[in-house]
Order: C-alpha cells, then sequence, then structure tokens
C-alpha cells in the first residue's frame, strides 16, 4: 500500500516539474503573437483627429488605410451638422470608396485619402465631433474626428505686390505681380477685383490663367495675381491709387498700388500758313518750312527731323536736331527748314515728300506736294532761240525777198 502512494507522489512531482519548465520557456519566450483570422486586418488613423477652422473655411484630414488582405474599402462619415458639406478625397477627386492594397498605414503604397468637411460662414463657435466609417473585407473599423469652430483661429491672409510704384506716360500700360499669401490651416477658394480712377481700365486674374475668376490656394501656400492698368489717355500728371481686394475663407485682404502719370505725349508736324504744297526745279535746292507742336502735357526730347522723297531727291534740314520741346501753351512749338532738292533728271510734275519730326517720347509726320516746274533757264533760252528764229527769218525776206 505505501509503495502504491510513493509511485503516485513521484508522478505528481514528475508532473508538477514540467509543468514548472513549461511555464519557464514560455516566460523566456515571451508572450504569443496574436493569430490573425482568416477575417484579416483594416485600419484607419489619422495623424491630427481635432483641428481648428473658422467659419467659411475648410477643415481637411488626412485619412490611412491599411488593410490585410487587400480589400475595396468603402468609406462614409455620420455627425456632419446640417448646412455643413463634407467629402472624401483621392488623388484629388471625390471619391466613395478606395482600393487598399496589402500594406501598412505607413507603406509607400498606402492610398492618398483625404476627409473634407466646408464650414459654412454662420457656424457658431464650438466644437463638432464626426465619425469616419471604413468598411471592406468583411471588416469595419471607425474613426472620430472633430472640428473646434473659432472665429479668429485660422490665421490670417495677406495680399502684397512685388512693386507697388511704378510711373510713366498716360500711353503706358501698367503691369503689377501680386502674392497671395493663405496663413491658414485651410484651403480656401478666393475671389478678387481691381479697382482704379475713373475712366481707367483695370483687370486682375490669375497669373497662370486668362479667363479664371477665382483662385484656390492650399493652406500655408501661396497663390499669383496680375493687374493690369491701362490709364485714361486724358490722365493728368500725378500720382494715382490701384487698390486690389481679395475675398475668401471668411477673410479679406487688400494691396494699394500707385501709378504716377509723368503727363501725355503727342505731337503734330504742319506748317507756318497751313499750305502744304510747294514748287521746285529738277537739281535746284528750295526752302521749306514746318513746325513741330507739343501737344501733350510732358516736354518731348531729342527731337530729329527725318524726310521721305522720291529716288534722287535729296532733303536736309536746319537744324537737324533738338534737345527738348516743352509741353504748354507757350514754348511748344519749334520750326524747322526742309532744304528739298529734286533730282536733275526730274521731270515735271506733282511728287510727295513726307516730313517727319521723331522724339524719344512722341513723334509726327506731314505729307508736302512738291510741284517739279521747267526751270526759269531753259525757259528763258527757248524763247531767246524762238525770237532769234523769227528774227533771222524776218532777215532772210527783207534780204531777198526784193528779188
Amino acid at each position: 500500500m505505501s509503495d502504491r502512494v510513493s509511485g503516485r507522489s513521484r508522478r505528481v512531482s514528475l508532473t508538477s516539474r514540467i509543468a514548472l519548465s513549461l511555464g519557464v520557456l514560455a516566460l523566456i519566450a515571451g508572450p504569443a503573437a496574436p493569430i490573425v483570422g482568416a477575417a484579416g486586418v483594416l485600419t484607419i488613423t489619422t495623424a491630427y483627429p481635432e483641428v481648428v477652422a473658422e467659419p467659411g473655411s475648410t477643415a481637411t484630414f488626412k485619412l490611412n488605410l491599411s488593410a490585410n488582405p487587400a480589400a475595396t474599402v468603402s468609406l462614409s462619415a455620420d455627425g456632419v451638422p446640417s448646412g455643413w458639406t463634407s467629402r472624401f478625397r483621392g488623388n484629388g477627386t471625390v471619391i466613395d470608396s478606395v482600393y487598399v492594397a496589402n500594406s501598412s498605414p505607413t507603406a509607400s503604397t498606402a492610398p492618398d485619402v483625404e476627409f473634407s468637411v466646408d464650414v459654412p460662414a454662420d457656424a457658431t463657435a464650438g466644437t463638432t465631433s464626426m465619425t469616419i466609417h471604413a468598411d471592406g473585407g468583411g471588416l469595419s473599423q471607425s474613426l472620430q474626428v472633430a472640428v473646434r469652430v473659432e472665429s479668429a483661429a485660422s490665421g490670417t491672409i495677406s495680399l502684397k505686390a512685388d512693386f507697388p510704384q511704378q510711373k510713366g506716360s498716360s500711353s503706358s500700360t501698367f503691369t503689377f505681380n501680386l502674392t497671395l499669401s493663405n496663413n491658414t490651416p485651410s484651403e480656401a477658394t478666393y475671389s478678387f477685383n481691381a479697382q482704379g480712377p475713373d475712366g481707367w481700365t483695370t483687370t486682375i486674374k490669375p497669373s497662370d490663367s486668362s479667363t479664371a475668376s477665382t483662385l484656390q490656394v492650399a493652406a500655408g501656400s501661396t497663390g499669383s495675381l496680375t493687374v493690369t492698368v491701362t490709364p485714361d489717355v486724358n490722365a493728368t500728371a500725378g500720382d494715382n491709387k490701384i487698390v486690389a481686394t481679395v475675398t475668401g475663407g471668411g477673410k479679406t485682404a487688400e494691396a494699394d498700388m500707385t501709378v504716377t502719370i509723368t503727363g501725355s505725349y503727342s505731337m503734330t508736324v504742319s506748317t507756318p500758313d497751313q499750305v502744304l504744297s510747294t514748287t521746285a526745279n529738277a537739281g535746284t535746292e528750295k526752302d521749306f518750312a514746318i513746325v513741330a507742336t507739343n501737344t501733350g502735357t510732358a516736354p518731348i526730347t531729342k527731337l530729329t527731323p527725318s524726310a521721305t522723297a522720291p529716288t534722287g531727291w535729296t532733303v536736309t534740314f536746319d537744324p537737324t536736331s533738338v534737345d527738348s520741346l516743352a509741353a504748354g501753351s507757350t514754348n511748344n512749338t519749334q520750326n524747322f527748314t526742309a532744304k528739298i532738292t529734286p533730282s536733275k533728271d526730274a521731270i515735271a510734275g506733282d511728287y510727295v515728300v513726307t516730313l517727319k519730326v521723331a522724339g524719344a517720347e512722341a513723334s509726327g509726320s506731314v505729307d508736302i506736294r512738291v510741284t517739279v516746274q521747267t526751270p526759269q533757264f531753259w525757259w528763258i533760252a527757248g524763247v531767246v532761240l524762238l525770237l532769234a528764229t523769227f528774227a533771222g527769218l524776218y532777215w532772210v525776206f527783207r534780204t531777198y525777198g526784193r528779188r
């Protein structure tokens, strides 16, 4: 009897030692990895689950999705307040589902998915929680996100011109390049306009588009606008203010620019007596007076006369140049003498000579009709020859007529 008890005691002791050994081995090996069932794994996370946005702006959450095995995952959201607009985007396109390859959330093959919410301009301050649902491969996961609406939470926007002050004549066109900085945490779409003095033409557009009427700028990024200004042709000298305004995301920014008109430039060329014709003899120089008048509001500099004449003709001027011609009602004219010489073989008739005065800022011209006549010397010679002929005939008849 005692032998049977002793044997059972030895077997219990052996069993205890085996159990203890297995326990030690389990501790050494560490906790066992969880066994993934046939249903697989689906995860959805975001690095920033709570954001702050202003009324009229857009709050955006970048989503990280992973699946094992790969699956097509449907996306939806609830808890979005009435009047708010939510959407899922993938690669810039609005989506309802996304294919998730067998990957981890940080793998390079993970899809690029965003959840965005448009906060209405009349939204009240406070925190709104929403739930994003992901369903695919027989699994479901949820992610809670929140938007805290705060009227002054999303920073500011600014509008700045590269060169806000420019100057030139009223016939010039001025171009200003502006940078719109969206210093907010949300992407926004901006409308814009520009205003100049009455009678001026002022346009504003995105720098990379001639037809777009709005400009979309990502959070923390910049956009470019171009303002083109054409002054009134009768604009007087002085400073003129141009104002560009952008509005979007519940914010407004302005940029002031200045166009300084230095004056208008125009010039006419005519004759002192308004007679636009003259006569000349072939090969003989003929003086012809013209007058240049500054009809603008600013001085014209470096005046130089020139002419366009028939082939073989020569035209020179006195003076050959003038440094400056003043504007105004006095001292705004300059006389030139054009010395026109028709070619020696020019036949009688009417010819056109264009006389021009060009300055650095403006120019003018006038067409002159030049009638080429037979030189007086040949007319006199013809008369003398005719008289000599009659005298000779008279002598012949008188001398030999009586025979």
